[in-house]
């Protein structure tokens, strides 16, 4: 007798299996390389009593078939194509294309209409596909995997949607969460916009060839798919969906997916340009993926905060449950499937604590966190700004009391990664509170076997309202010293007929901080 469904609100948004954690590229944009658990498949007991249990439960949620890894190199990942169609999920399975090339393997998964099958392209020129390291298919055969599948799909009458993702850097290289000395510049597609456009140009004529081609060879089935993707898109054509050069809104390679689906060059055939991001912000990963000469430090979010994440469910392949498709090592796992149900894991009470607030575990405060990487290399000169700010900043105001600056919230957070052997920093700040307020500085420098600030040397600053402070304070700045320097003062809101509209909770209007030797 099957189990009554689990209380609402309790079933996840989304499902994520991981059918394996083997890859057979190398990507560098991906941690698949710096995995520390131990990679292997899913055995098939497994992933038969997780989707034996996810029926019972009566979820029918969408399913990724991902995590780390390429699900292709699982070979039963037909047998569970078949169980997922027969049990009602929607499913997508990312691919890296490269075990498409057998035309075998193209049929099984188009024979599915509840599939997605998402063609990972990702580095679309010759010179970044070596960023794939993958020396046994030449990039031209690589893109023309893309042709292949689009081909099969009307040839056999296929309904299975195909999204074949292209990478930009637009929103790694726009990301404030994220601040480095010269600018972060990994994982580039292009060399320039000027490339990207031109790639693009040159991409959607191919398409639209594609799509004259195939309504030519194939037009039964082409216009069966169009007659159905219309009716199942049809609220969404003309704003998410564009189908057609005309619809596509400004810029849309640089759009993301919760503004702007993609472009239907065919019938259920999408090209989406999907922004390479930090994947990861573990330490471990950054520092494999960045150039030799730079340091990187992670501050973690500690504010409570809610994460639509949570309120996903997965499993990996040696078996843990995890709440979250960038928890790839489990790091929050909430069990393994050998030791309990995966009704007790929907359940459980570390699922609940998660769900109320994400920032209890450390993946999560490393993910909504800050990173900072700094170069290394000595400096020449008596002086060093000061300038990567983490938690407690709004931001930066060039006409700040006329010489530029930012407010804090109260308490702030900057770093440095000293490259003089400096001894005072000075701060230069303007104070609206009395005499007398508690204003405080406190410095001090990162502990890498601790990997924590400790020891940290406080002063008080002094405060004189309608005056700017020039503020010197003695530490040992050695180089090759990564130190934090925190900002604390009461709060104000400022005055809604000075300034209306303007509800922020500011501390001390900050312009400068700088080391000197």
């Amino acid at each position: 007798m099957a189990k009554a469904p689990i209380p609402d609100g309790l079933p996840p948004r989304t499902l994520f299996l991981e059918l394996t954690s083997h890859c057979n590229m190398h990507c560098a944009f991906c941690p698949s390389d710096v995995l520390r658990r131990p990679k292997g498949h899913l055995p098939d007991e497994t992933a038969r009593r997780f989707l034996g249990e996810l029926r019972a439960l009566g979820i029918k949620a969408p399913v990724l078939l991902n995590v780390l890894g390429e699900p292709l190199l699982n070979k039963r990942v037909f047998a569970y194509l078949d169980l997922l169609e027969e049990a009602g999920h929607p499913v997508t399975l990312i691919t890296n294309m490269t075990l498409l090339a057998d035309p075998s393997v193209r049929a099984e998964i188009l024979r599915h209409d509840n599939v997605t099958l998402a063609l990972s392209l990702q580095t679309a020129t010759r010179r970044s596909y070596e960023m794939r390291g993958y020396p046994k298919m030449p990039f031209k055969k690589f893109f023309g995997l893309i042709f292949d599948v689009v081909e099969d799909k009307f040839r056999l009458g296929s309904g299975t949607r195909l999204e074949i993702h292209v990478a930009t850097n637009y929103v790694l290289a726009h990301d404030r969460t994220v601040q480095a000395d010269g600018g972060l510049d990994l994982w580039r597609n292009f060399p320039d916009e000027k490339a990207e456009r031109h790639f693009i140009g040159r991409l959607l004529q191919r398409l639209e060839r594609l799509a004259a081609a195939m309504e030519k060879k194939h037009a039964p089935a082409f216009a069966r798919e169009r007659e159905r993707t219309a009716a199942i898109y049809k609220d969404h054509i003309g704003t998410r969906i564009a189908v057609n050069r005309a619809m596509l809104p400004p810029d849309f390679h640089r759009l993301k997916d919760d503004v702007f689906w993609g472009y239907m060059a065919l019938p259920n055939v999408f090209l989406i340009f999907k922004s390479l991001e930090l994947w990861t912000r573990a330490p471990a990963f950054l520092k494999a993926a960045l150039p030799p000469g730079k340091f990187v430090y992670v501050e973690e979010r500690q504010e409570p905060r809610t994460c639509l994440m949570a309120e996903s469910f997965g499993l990996l392949a040696n078996g843990d449950f995890v709440l979250c498709c960038l928890d790839y090592e489990g790091e929050m796992k909430i069990g393994s499937i050998g030791e309990m149900t995966v009704e007790e894991a929907l359940t459980s009470t570390k699922r609940a604590a998660v769900r109320a607030d994400a920032m209890t575990e450390a993946v999560c405060r490393r993910c909504k966190g800050n990173v900072f990487i700094f170069d290394t290399g000595p400096l020449a000169g008596d002086a060093q700004a000061v300038d990567k700010f983490g938690r407690g900043w709004w931001d930066f105001e060039p006409s700040l009391h006329g010489v530029g600056g930012r407010w804090t919230k109260g308490e702030a957070w900057s770093y440095v990664y000293a490259r003089i052997p400096a001894r005072r920093l000075r701060v230069s700040f303007f104070s609206p509170f009395e005499e007398g307020a508690p204003l405080r500085l406190a410095i001090s420098a990162f502990d890498e076997g601790r990997e924590d600030f400790s020891r940290a040397e406080t002063f008080s600053l002094p405060s004189s309202p309608g005056k700017v402070h020039e503020f010197e304070a003695a530490f040992d700045f050695a180089p090759g010293r990564l130190c934090r320097v925190e900002i604390a003062s009461p709060t104000f809101v400022p005055d809604e007929k000075l300034h209306p509209g303007d509800n922020r909770t500011l501390g001390l209007a900050v312009f400068a901080i700088v080391l000197r030797r």
